[in-house]
């Protein structure tokens, strides 16, 4: 009685053998997702991949609506979880540069920081009524002197660093660039385009009201590009109360 049913015993398990192994193995780098399982705090997110890439090519329109990567990756789109992170720690700070291919650091670092536009004939002779309007007074300084002289890049017990006490001290006459925030600052500066082989600045050079990254968590990237999409479409998930329309328990 075994042995009528020693083959067929040795045949299913050769059908769950190649079935767990189709599983476990990795897709292809060109081959599209079907399904991509997003988990998270609030309930899993299974995401029907090809259901949207159907929906986007038959609007005339390519991966780019979602992924929007440069042109140099644009044949194969990065995974949104390559750039957003779930949070922006020390892990992320010291992988990511490992991680991404050179020509996305653009996408970040979007400057390289070039040279100071600044007049000190002009603020002299007829911006500043007197010296000390820029530099402080004979009792820190006997005679006006640069600013790198005492401040360096890092700060030293009470001495700002030369960025914060420049700012600040053009920010008590420029007020108006500094409305502008960002919009502002190639009143005084020289933005070059941030290239793959430059030495990008800091994210806190230009972003220095906040020492997070400016750049979207993962739920909050997908919230916003999902989200958007599908209220501008006027159909599927989007706003507070659809949540569980995406999210499973």
């Amino acid at each position: 009685m075994n042995k009528r049913y020693l083959p067929i015993g040795m045949v299913c398990g050769l059908l769950v053998l190649v079935l767990v192994g189709n599983f476990a193995r990795q897709a292809p780098s060109n081959e599209l997702p079907v399904r991509v399982r997003l988990e998270n705090k609030g309930g899993s997110v299974i995401f029907t991949h090809i259901r949207h890439v159907q929906y986007v090519q038959t609007m005339g329109k390519d991966c780019m609506v979602c992924h929007h990567d440069t042109p140099a990756t644009k044949a194969t789109p990065l995974p949104c979880g390559t750039c957003h992170a779930p949070e922006f720690n020390a892990i992320f700070t010291n992988g990511h540069q490992k991680a991404l291919p050179k020509t996305t650091c653009t996408q970040c670092h979007h400057a390289e920081l070039g040279t100071v536009k600044y007049d000190h004939e002009a603020h002299a002779n007829g911006y500043a009524s007197a010296c000390t309007d820029c530099h402080h007074g004979p009792e820190i300084e006997a005679e006006p002197q640069s600013c790198k002289n005492c401040h360096g890049a890092t700060t030293e017990g009470t001495t700002r660093t030369l960025r914060q006490a420049v700012h600040e001290r053009c920010q008590s006459c420029h007020g108006d660039m500094y409305d502008q925030k960002l919009a502002g600052c190639s009143s005084c500066h020289n933005f070059l385009p941030g290239t793959a082989e430059a030495k990008q600045p800091a994210c806190v050079s230009c972003h220095y009201e906040s020492d997070a990254i400016p750049l979207p968590t993962r739920m909050d990237s997908f919230h916003g590009q999902c989200m958007e999409c599908h209220a501008q479409a006027g159909k599927g998930p989007f706003g507070d109360k659809s949540c569980k329309r995406c999210h499973t328990r």
